[in-house]
C-alpha cells in the first residue's frame, strides 16, 4: 500500500503542475464582452428647482453579440430633469468596451464621441472625456460615471431582444 501511495505521488504532483498552468492560461485569457454583460442600476433621490423631489434611477444594459462586440445602453439621470442617454455598438479595447459616434460632437476637444464603459474596483463605470456631451441635457454627463458592480442583474430573454431590435431600427433610419 505505502509503494503505491509513493507511485501516486509523481502523477499527483504532475496533475497540479497541470492544473496551476492551466489557471494561469485562464487568467491571461482576457476580457470578453460577455464578462460585463447584465443589467446595472442606482436609485437615488433627486429633485427640481421648485423643490420637487422624487427617485431616479440610472441604468446601464450590455448585451453581448459575441466575445468581442455588444450593444450598449446607458441612461443616467441629474437635478431637474435632466439626462444623459446613449446606446450602440461598443466593441472591446484591452479592458473597456468603446463606443464611437463621429457624427457627434461633444463640447471638449470638438472630437467625435468616444465613450468607454469598464469594470474597475467594485463598479461598472463609463467615462467619455467631454466628448459626448451631446447626449445630455444641460446638467447632465457622461464623464467619469459608475454604478455599483453589485447591481448587475441578468438581462431577460425577450429585453435583450427588444435592445437588438431598436439597435437595428437605429441602425436602418441613417
Amino acid at each position: 500500500m505505502a509503494a503505491a501511495a509513493v507511485a501516486g505521488r509523481p502523477r499527483l504532483l504532475a496533475l497540479l503542475a497541470l492544473v496551476t498552468a492551466g489557471s494561469a492560461a485562464g487568467a491571461g485569457a482576457g476580457l470578453t464582452a460577455f464578462d460585463l454583460a447584465g443589467r446595472y442600476t442606482h436609485s437615488f433621490p433627486n429633485g427640481t428647482v421648485d423643490g420637487d423631489g422624487y427617485t431616479s434611477t440610472d441604468r446601464v444594459s450590455v448585451v453581448p453579440l459575441d466575445a468581442r462586440r455588444a450593444i450598449i445602453e446607458i441612461h443616467t439621470n441629474f437635478y431637474n430633469g435632466h439626462q444623459c442617454n446613449i446606446g450602440g455598438l461598443a466593441t472591446l479595447e484591452g479592458d473597456a468596451l468603446v463606443t464611437r459616434d463621429s457624427g457627434m460632437n461633444g463640447y471638449g476637444d470638438g472630437g467625435p464621441c468616444v465613450l468607454r464603459l469598464r469594470h474597475a474596483g467594485g463598479r461598472i463605470t463609463w467615462n467619455d472625456e467631454g466628448s459626448c456631451s451631446g447626449y445630455c441635457g444641460a446638467r447632465g454627463t457622461l464623464r467619469g460615471g459608475g454604478i455599483a458592480w453589485s447591481s448587475r442583474r441578468p438581462i431577460s430573454g425577450a429585453e435583450q431582444r427588444r435592445i437588438r431590435r431598436d439597435y437595428r431600427r437605429s441602425r436602418a433610419r441613417q
